[in-house]
């Protein structure tokens, strides 16, 4: 997973043949309103074509132990920079809640990747965290964040690549 200065980013210029600026720029907004379902438009005055925060979702189970799959937000600060021929995107400041509001209230739960894989690294867990967590659980969070933000860019680039 790709660490900037101990944060999770991912970052990228994609190379994107004959789409001039404003093409780019209206596949950028169009893949933000429909590939977000729960997204916020940042206001700014930069010159980008998306400067957002948006939340994407998985479902998983929270301890070793459990069942029950929760659903899960992965929020995210997103900035897309559209040139002739190429956009830059910028993923940044992610972190995963619970859906729902109760939970998110009464569960104690980690919501920080980087901390998950700075545990994931130790040698040791500990045991609290061996019992309630583990590695497993551990892979599993920052599997589904990985893949979930990895297939949105996927998504970014085909309908960039395809967009007439």
């Amino acid at each position: 997973m790709p660490l900037h200065d101990g944060k999770l980013e991912y970052t990228g210029t994609i190379p994107v043949s004959n789409k001039n600026r404003l093409q780019l720029d209206t596949t950028a907004k169009g893949w933000f309103n429909r590939y977000f379902q729960y997204r916020q438009l940042v206001d700014s005055n930069i010159n980008i074509s998306v400067l957002a925060k948006g939340a994407l979702q998985f479902r998983m189970t929270t301890t070793s132990m459990a069942l029950v799959k929760y659903t899960f937000f992965l929020c995210m600060d997103i900035q897309i920079d559209c040139k002739d021929n190429s956009y830059t995107y910028k993923i940044s400041n992610i972190y995963f809640t619970p859906k729902n509001a109760f939970f998110r209230k009464v569960i104690i739960h980690e919501n920080s990747p980087e901390y998950m894989i700075e545990l994931y690294n130790k040698k040791h867990l500990g045991f609290a965290y061996s019992v309630n967590l583990g590695r497993k659980k551990i892979r599993e969070y920052l599997t589904h964040t990985n893949d979930t933000i990895l297939a949105c860019i996927a998504y970014l680039d085909q309908l960039s690549c395809n967009h007439s």
